[in-house]
């Protein structure tokens, strides 16, 4: 199993709890009603992780919402994205599960750029990301959808389960570079960034999917955000945002903003998010922070 770094910025992740069982794991003392990270693994597969996550609830009522892992069909992707994933495992290999937990101090986007920190520090260990983070699917099983009343109305909510036709998810890409280096220079974590562009001209230059930053020196120091999608899509949507004065994110966008991007045609959405996880990582474990509009909303 990895190790955090002696300078991880950790000092709000208490110590990870030890290994329970997954099943019964909402009822478990060592699973706290507070905010927290958790971790997901197979018992039979060593250290190798299959999922973690976040909760700004209750570590245990999150654990809970995977009670449908242990249920006769695939539960919905609502309450729990990775519930479908881990069930089809259960279906396949007849495995079981266990979970570990950290307490985490802080706000909402502290707490997911901790998750996010956690996942690229795994993947740069284990040569892979969590092998159910990210969407991911085991080969052979269609997801459920989610549960929500609108998809109930229109008759789109659906249980997955086996499925032979079903896409088989992307392999991990590895982290693309140092995660110490400058979040603004212009070989960031390795790669070849386009030069820096108004937001509102970058939205008309860049074109096609890839990644991308956006700083604001007029706000914060570093960067204000990092993205993936279709570039130009985007970035006009966060220019948008900067119009609307009540949006949270409104003063990131707004005065002297400047965007740097990079195309990556062709590149399935599983490792676009991946590169993106690892931005987001990188930025907090140069700086000490994440981006300053990240996980704002």
């Amino acid at each position: 199993m990895f190790r955090m770094p002696s300078d991880w910025p950790s000092a709000s992740l208490e110590p990870w709890s030890s290994w329970i069982p997954l099943h019964g794991a909402s009822n478990h003392p060592q699973a706290p009603d507070l905010p927290g990270l958790y971790r997901i693994r197979r018992i039979d597969d060593g250290p190798r992780l299959a999922y973690v996550g976040q909760t700004g609830d209750s570590l245990r009522r999150r654990l809970g919402h995977l009670r449908g892992v242990y249920g006769p069909i695939m539960p919905y992707r609502d309450p729990h994205t990775v519930a479908p994933a881990l069930w089809a495992l259960r279906y396949q290999d007849g495995c079981d599960f266990e979970a570990s937990v950290a307490v985490a101090k802080g706000d909402t986007p502290w707490r997911k750029a901790l998750e996010a920190t956690l996942i690229t520090l795994y993947r740069l260990q284990a040569e892979e990301s969590p092998y159910l983070s990210f969407g991911r699917m085991p080969a052979g099983y269609r997801n459920s959808t989610g549960n929500n009343k609108r998809l109930a109305e229109s008759g789109q909510r659906a249980h997955g389960g086996p499925d032979p036709s079903a896409l088989v998810s992307a392999s991990s890409v590895p982290v693309n570079g140092d995660p110490l280096t400058d979040p603004v220079s212009s070989n960031w974590m390795g790669w070849s960034w386009s030069e820096w562009n108004s937001l509102a001209g970058a939205g008309k230059s860049a074109i096609g999917v890839g990644v991308y930053r956006i700083r604001n020196e007029g706000v914060a120091s570093g960067l204000v955000y990092v993205g993936q999608g279709r570039i130009p899509a985007r970035l006009s949507a966060h220019l948008r945002k900067s119009r609307s004065p009540d949006h949270r994110q409104a003063i990131y966008f707004s005065g002297k903003v400047e965007a740097s991007w990079i195309e990556l045609p062709g590149i399935p959405m599983v490792n676009l998010l991946e590169h993106e996880n690892d931005l987001i990582a990188a930025h907090l474990l140069a700086t000490g922070t994440p981006p300053a509009a990240q996980f704002l909303g």
